[in-house]
């Protein structure tokens, strides 16, 4: 697949990790994926600041969900929830490598909120913890 020129992965894929601030309700970015895709917003660990003040969730760009091939994922056919959920740690890469513009979500990671970090990893609020 070409993509922007370059064949797709060429020099590498960019990986990530990232905690989801909205699963595209709008509920806490007040944007609403509006093109029901099961987009999310993911702020990425060592990519994009912690800093909601310099980076609101509304700002972060969409994030696309891998699903398995058992879903089309094309025109409302196949499966559309994700399960996943404000505060769930995910793994992806980027589509567009370098410019870090077009992530892709292919699965969660395992975690335990702790008690004492749950109002710090709140949706709206300033810090988060892998």
């Amino acid at each position: 697949m070409s993509l922007f020129g370059t064949m797709f992965g060429m020099s590498g894929l960019k990986w990530w990790i990232g905690t989801v601030e909205d699963r595209g309700s709008g509920q806490f970015s007040g944007e609403k994926d509006n093109l029901k895709m099961g987009r999310i917003k993911v702020r990425i660990h060592g990519h994009h600041t912690e800093d909601k003040g310099k980076l609101p969730t509304k700002d972060l760009p969409w994030c696309y969900v891998m699903l398995p091939v058992t879903s089309a994922s094309i025109s409302s056919i196949g499966h559309s929830p994700t399960g996943i959920v404000e505060n769930s740690k995910v793994v992806g890469f980027f589509m567009d490598d370098d410019a870090g513009q077009i992530p892709v979500a292919i699965g969660t990671i395992p975690h335990i909120q702790q008690k004492e970090n749950a109002g710090q990893n709140a949706p709206g609020s300033g810090g988060v913890s892998v």
